[in-house]
């Protein structure tokens, strides 16, 4: 062990000279055994170097060398002979709890001095990065600084590599297993390649010697009795055929690879039993839940997709035929590893019945002839059919001026019936039988009722936008129409959503319209769509952050809005009418939908406060456990219930692990969960918002923690998806990148509103993307640029 000692001053009020802090190198063979702040990786590597397994030469860092101690590391290790390992070990990582998998660095084949001590130096750092700072948020409550470590160790160049497992999860093998493959180990981590399998039942294999398998089984054996535990644990055959232990961590039952892969294959079946091959979802019009709705959420909205629900009412109201033959508990929002898709393959006959066509979900949802579909009732239908299309067609062409003038009109008595304070407090007194009559009721209006109006201001909507595609394309080219109709979105309306966000920076500027801000839209917040999301009212000051007077008048002056109508005289031809027309429509109806969607998220809001108060009454370890229940799980609470509530949350964590593309079919799904197919290296997507910065990104998991954030001089937002609550992130940023979201989505409409370059359907970019890196993204070719 090398003693170094320095003066250090670390988060401290003392003066630095009055502090002595000793900086310790260890090596694996004297790490003490009490010594366990190190952080797991490092502690399991130095107790089984200690217990006389095969573990890679290594040294444990606590603290950033200064230049007079690196000669010192230097004469521990030979270039010459090997590269080496830089990872980082924070404490509590690798733990049964948590694994911190992915959220701090790791260097590997580092082979000279420059790049040792940079990558010591980044690992050191790594604890600041905002996915790390958002992942002890979330699991540990608090995103401080915990102790970080660096482990130095002799890198292995490996024939094979892999990982065991004391038991398979999945109950496939009863005892141990094995999973390997050639060369580095990354791959068989991150699930790129599917691995060979070996266990107590099938222990042959054409690469690894029966002696290197009793090898790995001997060590993992050594491991789980001295600790008496169940481990997986990473190890590695280098080229001379000598088996090392790289890691090795206690099993959780949520986070173990095998466990996710049966989580994956179970669903799959699921999938699979309730749907046919050819099964298409489609997820655009949740773009903008920002997270795997909770389980009362979903209920609610699935009702909303059901016999006499709000889809239904709306899709009859424009002439189409509905659930009228369907049965009382269908419903088309189906559950898709935990996120939510509408079925194309239910969705089809609720409009005409039975038709040779299938909808075609890309660029857009659109009817697609199928030859296989054509029966002898089909041919018997098609006139009736035909004559049905035609009609309704007409209809919905002829009569959107109604439709907008009877939802503006609903749109007063709704907002008057709805008329509540922003106040979680509200229902505070009220008798137990008379809450929960009340929060019944309030469900049954939001799913019946509520939502009628919304739904069929998207249907007019998807029809204006395609008449006036095909209209441009008929003027200019397909690409110039579709960045007329981005730009025109853009920076020819002002939405309520855009009017919120200029209040929400006057706001921040000026503190004495805080409460005047939270009266007025503190219904609303990050993750709105979810009931399991805090309301602003709910964050209070914490959903602002201090803006100066000079820094709010600067981002007012840099958004200017365009004539639309002006430009569309300008057009050389005898269709400017039409499409004058048929734009003052789309205009009217975009606006309208964001003043419903203002207009229904404040009873949606009270949902919550109603469900909150609830929880409270049933003595819940967390007033938020109540979202993982549905309505009568809540009226028939028993002991048993905390437990379902524990499972469901566990599952949707795990579930975060999966992303499929926005419009995904059961075809895509098979291919990537057997490993044919994952799409990780996808980094180019569709331009939301038009425009080409360049900035360092910034991953959020979960905005209601943007005061933690450090924003750096170009901040680049990364997440899954953002809704319009996400409004105080957006200010912030430079540029905007999700996985999810349409060009009609809110949150573009949005970033175009600011002026903001934003790029979706980069698959998995809140896991791809750490934090700290500097990209280009180009909102007008929807590409992104890794700054090498």
């Amino acid at each position: 062990m090398i003693q170094i000692m320095k003066m250090h001053a670390k988060n401290c009020l003392l003066p630095a000279f009055l502090l002595l802090v000793y900086i310790m190198l260890y090596s694996f063979n004297s790490l003490p055994t009490e010594k366990k702040e190190v952080g797991g990786k490092a502690y399991m590597l130095a107790m089984m170097t200690q217990m006389g397994l095969k573990v890679p030469e290594g040294w444990i860092l606590d603290a950033p060398p200064q230049e007079t101690e690196r000669d010192e590391i230097l004469g521990l290790i030979d270039f010459k002979k090997y590269s080496l390992a830089v990872r980082s070990s924070a404490t509590g990582e690798d733990s049964k709890e948590h694994s911190f998998a992915g959220q701090n660095s790791t260097f590997l084949y580092v082979d000279n001095e420059t790049d040792l001590f940079h990558s010591i130096q980044n690992c050191f750092e790594s604890i600041q990065k905002e996915s790390s700072k958002s992942y002890r948020k979330h699991f540990l409550g608090s995103s401080e600084d915990i102790p970080m470590n660096v482990v130095i160790q002799r890198m292995i160049d490996p024939a094979y590599s892999g990982v065991y497992f004391s038991k398979d999860p999945r109950g496939k093998y009863e005892t141990w297993m094995l999973e390997y493959i050639d060369g580095v180990g990354e791959d068989l981590v991150s699930g790129k390649r599917t691995p060979i399998i070996l266990s107590e039942a099938n222990q042959e294999s054409e690469h690894l010697t029966r002696e290197q398998i009793q090898q790995l089984l001997q060590a993992a054996r050594l491991v789980e009795e001295k600790y008496q535990d169940d481990f997986d644990m990473e190890w590695a055959i280098d080229k001379n055929g000598d088996v090392f232990i790289l890691q090795a961590r206690p099993i959780t039952a949520k986070g173990s690879i095998s466990n996710l892969k049966k989580l994956a294959t179970d669903e799959l079946d699921r999938l699979k039993k309730k749907n046919s091959l050819d099964t298409v979802w489609d997820g655009q019009t949740f773009a903008e839940w920002t997270v795997a709705p909770s389980s009362f959420t979903r209920q609610l909205w699935a009702k909303a997709f059901t016999k006499g629900g709000s889809f239904d009412t709306a899709l009859r109201e424009l002439g189409y035929l509905g659930f009228r033959k369907c049965s009382d508990d269908f419903s088309i929002l189906d559950s898709v590893f935990g996120k939510s898709y509408i079925n194309l393959n239910k969705l089809g006959d609720l409009y005409f019945g039975s038709i040779p066509y299938d909808i075609e979900p890309l660029p857009r949802p659109h009817l697609r002839f199928n030859f296989l579909k054509i029966s002898a009732q089909v041919i018997f239908n098609t006139p009736i059919t035909m004559f049905r299309m035609l009609k309704v067609g007409l209809s919905i062409n002829t009569s959107r001026r109604k439709h907008l003038d009877a939802a503006k009109s609903a749109l007063v008595e709704f907002s008057t019936k709805m008329k509540r304070p922003n106040d979680p407090n509200l229902y505070h007194d009220w008798a137990d039988d008379v809450l929960m009559e009340r929060i019944e009721k309030e469900c049954h209006v939001f799913s019946t009722y509520t939502l009628t109006w919304p739904f069929i201001l998207i249907s007019l909507t998807e029809t204006t936008l395609q008449t006036m595609m095909s209209l441009l394309k008929s003027i200019v080219s397909e690409e110039e129409a579709s960045q007329l109709i981005k730009q025109w979105t853009g920076q020819g309306i002002k939405t309520e959503t855009w009017e919120m966000g200029q209040y929400f920076k006057k706001a921040c500027a000026r503190k004495e319209l805080r409460p005047m801000f939270l009266e007025r839209y503190g219904h609303r917040g990050p993750g709105e769509l979810d009931l399991n999301s805090k309301r602003w009212i709910e964050l209070g000051e914490d959903a602002f952050y201090d803006l100066t007077e000079e820094e709010y008048k600067l981002s007012k002056s840099k958004h200017s809005f365009i004539d639309v109508e002006k430009e569309i005289d300008g057009f050389k031809t005898f269709k400017k009418a039409i499409l004058q027309d048929e734009w003052k429509i789309l205009k009217d109806l975009l606006e309208l939908r964001e003043k419903w969607k203002m207009a229904l998220l404040k009873p949606f809001c009270h949902i919550r406060f109603l469900l909150l108060e609830k929880a409270k009454r049933l003595n819940l370890e967390s007033p938020e456990d109540i979202f993982w229940l549905n309505l009568s799980e809540i009226k028939s609470f028993n002991t048993e219930t905390p437990l379902t509530i524990k499972r469901r949350k566990e599952k949707a964590k795990a579930f975060d692990h999966f992303n499929f593309s926005m419009v995904t079919s059961l075809k895509e799904i098979e291919d990537i969960v057997e490993g044919k197919s994952t799409g990780d290296d996808q980094l180019r997507g569709e331009g939301l918002s038009p425009g080409l910065v360049k900035g360092t990104v910034v991953v959020v998991h979960n905005p209601e923690n943007m005061k933690d954030i450090e924003w750096p001089e170009n901040p680049i937002l990364v997440a899954q998806s953002t809704d319009p609550g996400w409004t105080p992130l957006f200010i912030k940023s430079k540029g905007i990148i999700v996985e999810r979201g349409g060009v009609l989505s809110h949150c573009a409409i949005v970033a175009r509103e600011m002026g903001i370059p934003a790029v979706s359907g980069i698959m998995k970019c809140h896991h791809k993307f750490k934090g700290g890196e500097n990209v280009w993204v180009d909102g007008n070719t929807g590409t992104i640029k890794l700054e090498s």
